[in-house]
């Protein structure tokens, strides 16, 4: 056995090793004991309602989320209630048609969710968005808000739409002296240096036929209590729309590289 002094005394040191290694063992005991409560916590503390209806054909879904699209798709109906208005609008809507499925009698079929199950809704359709965002085009969106990207579009609308501009425009020479000017402070040029006009709007609808499309899938998922069982998603021909949106935004971005040369 070993030993040493500390102050006068013997320690054995085996003695002192096999008590440092009993609290370090005790330790870990405590944190893996600490993890199997919160897990049990977690599966058993999620309050699940059953609903009214349970047996709910997809294709109802499919067909809720498809109306909504179209509306959105409405450009006349569009332009006239506002971009941000109407996808707000069309994404409470089918929140609240696909809760009157599974709660048909209630008053409030939106609100029949547990808190638990609100949570759950929220992030899984906070977190669709995102991943939505994360391709490296549609990335340069992620830090604008859609007012901010609608005011954009607007200014363009009615700096073009100005009189002075129209009258100027028919003058090649001033016009083209005036438009470089103007470009220089004018923030939607810098936009229109990456996406075209034309596709600039496209691109937003997309974005917002996608956003619908998530709010439905999810808010079905939840109702159904299906996330709980499986993680599935609705075949609502949502990749369609997100390989559409990638295709035009880079024939967008190619467009211009070829306009440079």
């Amino acid at each position: 056995m070993l030993f040493f002094k500390i102050l006068g005394l013997e320690v054995n040191i085996g003695i002192l090793i096999t008590f440092f290694v009993g609290i370090a063992m005790g330790m870990v005991i405590m944190v893996l004991l600490y993890l199997l409560a919160v897990l049990k916590g977690i599966s058993k503390g999620l309050k699940l309602r059953n609903t009214d209806e349970q047996d709910i054909d997809e294709e109802e879904i499919k067909w809720l989320i498809k109306d909504c699209q179209t509306e959105f798709q409405n450009k006349k109906n569009r332009d006239l209630e506002g971009f941000g208005a109407m996808l707000t609008r069309l994404d409470k809507q089918l929140a609240r048609d696909i809760a009157t499925k599974f709660y048909p009698k209630s008053k409030y079929p939106f609100l029949e969710l547990s808190i638990d199950e609100t949570l759950v809704l929220v992030t899984y359709i906070k977190e669709r968005v995102e991943q939505l965002f994360e391709s490296r085009i549609l990335r340069l969106f992620r830090g604008m808000t859609l007012r901010r990207i609608m005011e954009l579009k607007n200014t363009k609308e009615v700096v073009e739409n100005n009189a002075i501009v129209k009258t100027t425009k028919k003058y090649s020479k001033i016009s083209s002296i005036f438009f470089a000017s103007l470009n220089a402070v004018n923030p939607v040029y810098w936009i229109r240096k990456v996406f075209l006009d034309k596709v600039l709007e496209t691109i937003l609808v997309k974005i917002g036929l996608a956003v619908i499309g998530i709010t439905g899938e999810e808010t079905y998922k939840i109702y159904s209590k299906k996330v709980f069982k499986e993680e599935r998603n609705l075949d609502s021909d949502l990749q369609s729309i997100y390989d559409d949106l990638n295709k035009t935004v880079t024939e967008a971005m190619n467009e211009e590289k070829r306009s440079k040369k």
